[in-house]
């Protein structure tokens, strides 16, 4: 959504891209009030795979918080010169949230690899909600909006990167802010690529050593002979 912190931008936000946390922006002046965007995740489902559950979803819900703000006065901490504050809600706003809000569901769904990654991993929308951010007392409402993106997504242990995310990668090592970033994904990522077949199922249903014993795992791998005939089920090879 930030187009790796260069222009153009996607979004009003422009480079207003935060995951979980807004950071210090020198620009930001008392005068003016900006667009900004935080990213999280609320939490990550995954069902128990013995007893049956192995094929059941995966869901993840992202969190993305809009909102309009401007720097405060300050609130005299050392170190913390700075704090932010969100003005109350108006129709002009309101209409910068509807902006920016198509923006963003528009720049989820791009011709790019950010965006190819992001459809590779969450494989479909199971609900999407779009609610008002806050209220303060007396019912005034102030210029934020919540959107909550609940997705099925996948579960895999990967022996090789799937090409989205590895494009994806490989356009992030080009970012300044994220390159650092990129061999440590790379090494989760592959973290089973050196597992036999018998110990990344043993791992996927969470059977102890014992279990996999007894259902016949063996206890080194084993290489499949070359004269293996396999028979389809109408009974030709």
């Amino acid at each position: 959504m930030n187009n790796y912190l260069e222009a153009p931008y996607p979004t009003l936000a422009g480079h207003l891209i935060f995951d979980s946390k807004i950071e210090p922006v020198e620009d930001w002046t008392k005068e003016h009030a900006f667009p900004c965007v935080v990213v999280y995740t609320d939490y990550d489902k995954d069902q128990w795979t013995k007893s049956g559950r192995t094929y059941a979803d995966r869901t993840i819900t992202l969190t993305l918080e809009l909102l309009v703000v401007q720097r405060g006065s300050g609130n005299g901490v050392a170190g913390d010169p700075y704090k932010l504050e969100c003005p109350a809600t108006d129709s002009e706003v309101e209409t910068t949230l509807d902006i920016l809000e198509a923006q963003v569901f528009r720049s989820l769904s791009a011709s790019n690899e950010a965006a190819d990654a992001f459809n590779y991993l969450g494989v479909s929308y199971v609900n999407t909600v779009s609610r008002r951010g806050a209220s303060i007392e007396g019912g005034l409402r102030l210029a934020a909006r919540q959107i909550t993106l609940e997705m099925k997504t996948v579960r895999e242990t990967y022996t090789t990167i799937p090409k989205e995310i590895e494009a994806f990668l490989a356009k992030l090592e080009t970012a300044n802010d994220y390159k650092d970033r990129v061999k440590d994904f790379r090494k989760v990522l592959l973290s089973g690529a050196n597992e036999t077949p018998v110990e990344t199922v043993t791992h996927l249903l969470g059977y102890s050593l014992a279990t996999a014993a007894r259902l016949g795992a063996p206890e080194k791998g084993f290489i499949l002979p070359p004269d293996i005939k396999y028979i389809l089920s109408g009974g030709e090879p």
